[in-house]
């Protein structure tokens, strides 16, 4: 290991703390946000295209109201409980104060302000009266994340390879890789895994490095993929020149949080019947693993960095599904 290399990574928000709720989900219309696009269409009957973009680590945005104000560019970020909003994006709205939270993030626990939202819009899917957490733009990298409060028993859909996002009730677009599974996968159709809910996340279970069986959670709003200390332990174990790969690094919470970690190119990475070589991930005692109750199971936070090498990701939360269609860097086991 070469101590002297260091690198400043960024894992931004995964495991905030929940206790926001929203009203069930209506049979809403489907929200599609193309990127290409410069200027909104007329909505459609199926839904509404409006623009938006990918913030400087590649995360997906979108344009996010909050009552008649806005919009604000929200990272899509499936590894936070409840959604965020930045201190600068409360103030220009008026926001009120709501109390205080404990808000869990990489390294620990510390308190966050929280304030009254009336409204929240991604284009026609609405969430009302709730009490939402205030950190840092800075911290952030965006005027906001979109957290799994709002997504959650709804379907939405990351198009990378089309740049555009949708959202829209549970079941809708169930025929992108419905019929597959990991037995027998179909590259043009998806392959579609059960999942299953831990802490409020989303979890596949059918996953493993290098054979390892793992844990894997989808956070689209980590920059980088995380595994645990039970799983790098595992990893040296199986192969000890594992062990001289790894370099130095430190993740940066969207807390503000910053906690050491181990960095290095995994062995090959499969997440239900599709693989992937070269895969870096850091590696560290993370807060948020002791919080799910993962300090003893191999485990993953799978960032945005693993779910840019699929053409698509679609997670229907209502389903406890997710659907990955291939890329070019993905293969077949």
């Amino acid at each position: 290991m070469t101590s002297s290399r260091r690198h400043a990574l960024q894992i931004l928000a995964a495991g905030l703390a929940a206790g926001c709720t929203t009203a069930p989900p209506r049979r809403e219309p489907v929200l599609s946000i193309n990127l290409a696009q410069v200027k909104p269409e007329a909505p459609p009957a199926t839904g509404t295209r409006l623009e938006t973009a990918f913030d400087e680590a590649l995360r997906m945005t979108v344009p996010v109201r909050l009552g008649h104000r806005g919009p604000f560019q929200f990272v899509v970020d499936t590894g936070a409980n409840r959604t965020v909003i930045g201190i600068e994006t409360a103030a220009r709205c008026s926001l009120g104060a709501d109390g205080e939270a404990a808000v869990h993030g990489i390294a620990g626990i510390q308190p966050a302000p929280l304030v009254k939202v009336p409204r929240l819009s991604v284009g026609q899917v609405q969430s009302r009266n709730l009490s939402l957490p205030v950190l840092p733009k800075a911290s952030l990298g965006a005027d906001g994340l979109l957290g799994i409060d709002v997504l959650k028993g709804r379907h939405m859909r990351l198009d990378f390879r089309g740049n555009s996002f949708e959202i829209g009730p549970s079941g809708y677009g169930a025929e992108i890789g419905r019929g597959t599974d990991t037995r027998i996968p179909d590259p043009e159709r998806g392959i579609t895994v059960a999942a299953q809910y831990r802490s409020g996340q989303l979890v596949i279970f059918d996953a493993d490095v290098a054979g390892v069986p793992v844990r894997a959670f989808l956070d689209s709003g980590s920059q980088i993929t995380c595994g645990n200390d039970i799983l790098r332990q595992t990893l040296i174990a199986q192969r000890p020149e594992f062990r001289e790969r790894l370099v130095q690094t430190e993740l940066i919470s969207a807390t503000g949080q910053t906690a050491p970690a181990l960095l290095a190119a995994m062995p090959r990475l499969r997440l239900g019947g599709i693989g992937l070589n070269n895969i870096r991930a850091a590696f560290a005692p993370l807060h948020i693993f002791s919080l799910w109750g993962l300090d003893d199971k191999p485990a993953i936070l799978v960032g945005i960095d693993v779910l840019r090498n699929f053409d698509e990701v679609g997670l229907d939360f209502g389903r406890r599904e997710v659907t990955f269609i291939r890329g070019r860097r993905a293969s077949l086991p």
